[in-house]
């Protein structure tokens, strides 16, 4: 395993990001006791973020014993990671597996896991699996083997954890919670977003505004989830005295939500394509930040004024990561704070009481943050942090 293989495309929290890669590689034993990582400088260039940044991080890593910083050869793994800084009982460590960490969502409930784990005395053990469920499975079973005191599991798009994993996991005692999505065939309880408020708040928002033709973009979603989004859906325009003919639904491939770290190119081009098709739209909800500042981009270059022409709702708060300045983009909040300590509670009491054999799902409600894609002359009311 080389550190200089893995490059995320956004700047911004990449240092903290950096710091867990190391972490987790050298627990995993994939980054070799006497390896050499790099020099800041490189780690900084191939890292897409600023020198200072890195510097801190390998500086946070050495006095945690965990790599050796040596002048004019750069840093390496530390020859005793065993007993510098690595905690010896695994029970204290809480592993998370995620199909891409690269996506910006799982880079969000990362930060938020490690915050909240940071305060009930866990580590956070990150695993990211390329939305590959053979690979997914094996992570999954080396945690269970390495004892970890608990598990937080988001299932790979388009797939599900094998049969024979679930067995193992459920013999093995380990605490599980789900995250987002269920797993239908065992009780661990999930924690997710209310998918309900997630759709309704921005419909209804859109509605107050005057807007009476809405476009609905959202990526494929299971069943159940369907359901609430289209019930929120079609509820809150009726409430404003919209119906069915008001309302313009796009379902995008999933492709495109794979690649939302990357990718925004053939995006660009549908979304430009499909306002062709609909040139009456005021109003777009979209169910991921990805899709809302490709759309702001869209819009841009055809001239549109935002929000005058068109509004624009996001979702998920990531807009930052492509590029949208605090305050541009109108977004549903999923609150990954409160999630993240939900989750980190549950692996300690062993979650909630189920109802027979029904999983327990706790709903976190989310919140809409307004911004200037919806409300030209919006202000943010100042932080209160350092008053």
């Amino acid at each position: 395993m080389s550190i200089l293989t893995y490059k995320p495309e956004r700047e911004g929290r990449l240092a903290t990001e950096l710091e867990e890669y190391i972490r987790s590689g050298i627990r995993r034993g994939e980054l070799k006791p006497g390896q050499r990582l790099g020099s800041a400088k490189q780690l900084a260039k191939y890292w897409k973020t600023s020198y200072g940044a890195v510097r801190q991080s390998l500086e946070t890593l050495a006095a945690k014993g965990l790599v050796e910083r040596r002048a004019r050869a750069g840093t390496f793994v530390a020859s005793d990671t065993e007993t510098a800084g690595v905690e010896s009982d695994a029970r204290h460590i809480i592993g998370l597996l995620v199909p891409d960490i690269r996506i910006p969502e799982y880079a969000q409930v990362t930060r938020a896991l490690q915050d909240a784990g940071q305060k009930a005395g866990f580590e956070i053990l990150v695993s990211s699996t390329d939305n590959d469920r053979a690979r997914y499975d094996q992570s999954v079973l080396r945690h269970l083997k390495a004892g970890v005191g608990g598990l937080v599991l988001v299932s790979p798009q388009q797939a599900r954890i094998s049969l024979q994993t679930l067995v193992e996991i459920e013999n093995s005692g380990v605490p599980i919670v789900n995250y987002a999505r269920t797993v239908d065939v065992v009780t661990w309880p999930t924690v997710q977003t209310d998918v309900y408020q997630a759709v309704y708040l921005p419909i209804r928002h859109l509605c107050e505004l005057g807007r009476r033709q809405i476009a609905f973009l959202s990526y494929p979603a299971p069943d159940a989830y369907g359901m609430q989004m289209h019930y929120a859906l079609y509820r809150a325009a009726a409430e404003a005295g919209l119906n069915a003919s008001n309302i313009i639904e796009l379902t995008l491939p999933d492709n495109f939500y794979l690649k939302s770290w990357s990718d925004t190119g053939s995006l660009f081009q549908m979304l430009n394509d499909w306002l062709d098709e609909n040139p009456k739209v005021d109003a777009v909800c979209c169910m991921h930040d990805h899709i809302a500042t490709t759309m702001l981009n869209v819009l841009s270059q055809r001239g549109a004024r935002v929000p005058e022409d068109v509004a624009v709702t996001g979702h998920g708060g990531c807009a930052d990561f492509f590029g949208i300045a605090p305050g541009e983009l109108t977004s549903v909040d999923t609150r990954l704070d409160l999630a993240a300590a939900e989750m980190v509670r549950l692996l300690q009491t062993g979650g909630e009481p189920t109802n027979g054999d029904a999983p327990a799902v706790v709903c976190i409600q989310p919140q809409l943050t307004i911004g200037r894609s919806t409300v030209k002359d919006f202000k943010p009311v100042p932080s209160a942090q350092g008053t």
